[in-house]
């Protein structure tokens, strides 16, 4: 039976807002959902600990990184596998990836159609993006590349699992067998919030409503095109935990997404044509 590694970088503690503290319980909560049941998780956090499929190992310190791999006890547990996935601890891995996904042959199984949940709004949408996203399938043996997708990494912090998944990914994997996920299937469900620092935060860390800026998520949003909604098999089963996690640290209801402005369009059009120039 195939054996799946996830890893996933655990927020600091000390600036996890209680929305965040939701999105990690219910990342937690997808991974435990998989219909595919040989997996396992590496979470790199704070504090040493291993239980219920899950070990979690201490690294608080970007420069730490290149030591935490160099740990015998963390390259055995990440070497004891055939294919590895990375997962954001505030993304949604769906029920079904596994078992659906390791019933092809691969070199990686991705998303074609990259799937989005807004927390404001409560919706979901879809939308056919070029590159490979952050969070698929790689075969070990393609993850332990270098980044410059020749021979392996000396230190997997150097490795094409952490490199440019929007650059390296897709050049390395160019010649390689690529297999997509159903659209209606997807691999995972990226999930957005006004207190991620790339989703626009102007004050970081976002701990309380307060320090939300939901002027400037609009505007990052608004980067994902027009947001039409989309039914996912699978993901009702984490929609409530979300919508009462947005609901109890914003302090408002969920309000539907203002969305692409003709003055939007004209602005952007303007903007590509100043550019070029």
């Amino acid at each position: 039976m195939k054996k799946v590694v996830f890893i996933t970088h655990l927020s600091p503690k000390g600036i996890r807002s209680s929305l965040r503290q939701v999105l990690i319980d219910t990342m937690e909560k997808s991974l435990h959902a998989q219909t595919y049941t040989n997996w396992k998780a590496l979470w790199i956090g704070e504090q040493e600990r291993e239980e219920n499929k899950i070990k979690e190992v201490v690294c608080t310190d970007k420069q730490g990184f290149t030591a935490l791999y160099a740990r015998q006890d963390v390259l055995d547990y990440i070497n004891d596998c055939d294919y590895l996935v990375k997962l954001d601890d505030d993304d949604i891995i769906m029920p079904y990836t596994l078992e659906k996904g390791l019933n092809h042959e691969f070199d990686v199984y991705c998303d074609q159609y990259h799937t989005f949940y807004d927390c404001s709004s409560g919706t979901l949408t879809q939308q056919k993006r070029p590159w490979i996203a952050s969070t698929c399938i790689h075969k070990k043996e393609h993850a332990w590349m270098n980044q410059n997708g020749v021979g392996k990494a000396e230190n997997f912090i150097n490795s094409l699992f952490y490199g440019s998944h929007g650059r390296d990914w897709i050049a390395y994997y160019s010649d390689k067998k690529i297999v997509y996920a159903e659209p209606e299937m997807p691999v995972y469900v990226r999930v957005l919030s006004p207190t991620s620092i790339t989703a626009g935060a102007k004050k970081f860390p976002v701990l309380t409503n307060e320090d939300i800026e939901m002027s400037a998520y609009f505007d990052y949003i608004k980067q994902f095109g027009d947001w039409h909604s989309a039914h996912i098999q699978g993901f009702d089963a984490f929609k409530s935990d979300l919508e009462r996690g947005w609901v109890n640290f914003s302090q408002t209801p969920l309000q539907p997404i203002k969305g692409i402005t003709w003055q939007d369009k004209i602005k952007e059009k303007l903007s590509k044509t100043f550019s070029k120039k």
